[in-house]
């Protein structure tokens, strides 16, 4: 019962912050701290912060609320793209966060089965001509997730020395071998979009793709060790 309810009056199935904070005999900005770390059973409706009565009840008792489902604690870990200034600046931040980058697509898929709590993207929509949106949409809707712009970079091709000067376009790469990312890269799929688009236009099927079945960068390089370009 909140504390200002009227004892003949059925108690309500929800509680606001205010009646919570009244009850715990604590300031309402601890309530929300709470709630953003999973501590006290909440509902987020239309913006608002709500309180199911029955599970306030059995976690003030010390017990699981009857019938719920236990709450999952993700493991403070980054996945997502491999982006270096990322990568940098969870590093030097001292927040302790863990990494595992293995591209944008293995990020999303990561977040959505609660492995990571956040994931680095950079999925461009050709529909859309935009980036990540449709696909956070897809993969965790429902979630109580945000998708934040923290960055733009500019992206290339890495060619080997003896290409120098000899590409200046992508239709300079018909013929030649590439290497792409891993599938679940964002970059594997931005490149065949992305290129389509350019005036110089470069078709993947006048490219030599090589096998990405192996993992590291090394393994892929040998799939494609018998021919030097």
């Amino acid at each position: 019962m909140s504390p200002d309810q009227n004892p003949d009056q059925d108690p309500p199935p929800f509680l606001t912050t205010k009646e919570v904070a009244a009850l715990l005999r604590v300031k309402e900005r601890k309530v929300y701290d709470l709630a953003a770390e999973g501590e006290i059973p909440c509902r987020r409706l239309t913006g608002k912060l709500l309180f199911p009565r029955l599970e306030l009840e059995a976690w003030l008792a010390g017990s699981a609320a009857p019938n719920a489902e236990p709450k999952t604690v993700r493991p403070n870990v980054v996945a997502g793209s491999h982006d270096p200034l990322l990568d940098w600046a969870i590093r030097e931040s001292g927040s302790g966060l863990a990494t595992f980058f293995d591209g944008s697509l293995d990020g999303l898929e990561r977040v959505a089965m609660a492995e990571a709590v956040a994931a680095g993207l950079h999925v461009f929509e050709p529909a859309r001509d935009d980036w990540n949106r449709n696909h956070v949409a897809g993969k965790l809707a429902g979630q109580d997730v945000v998708l934040v712009e923290w960055a733009k970079r500019q992206r290339g091709f890495i060619l080997q020395p003896a290409l120098a000067g000899q590409v200046s376009s992508l239709a300079d790469l018909s013929g030649r071998c590439l290497v792409q990312r891993q599938a679940t890269a964002g970059s594997a799929r931005t490149s065949g979009g992305r290129s389509a688009r350019n005036s110089a236009r470069l078709h993947m099927d006048d490219a030599k793709i090589a096998s990405t079945s192996g993992r590291s960068s090394a393994k892929r390089r040998e799939k494609c060790s018998d021919d030097p370009r």
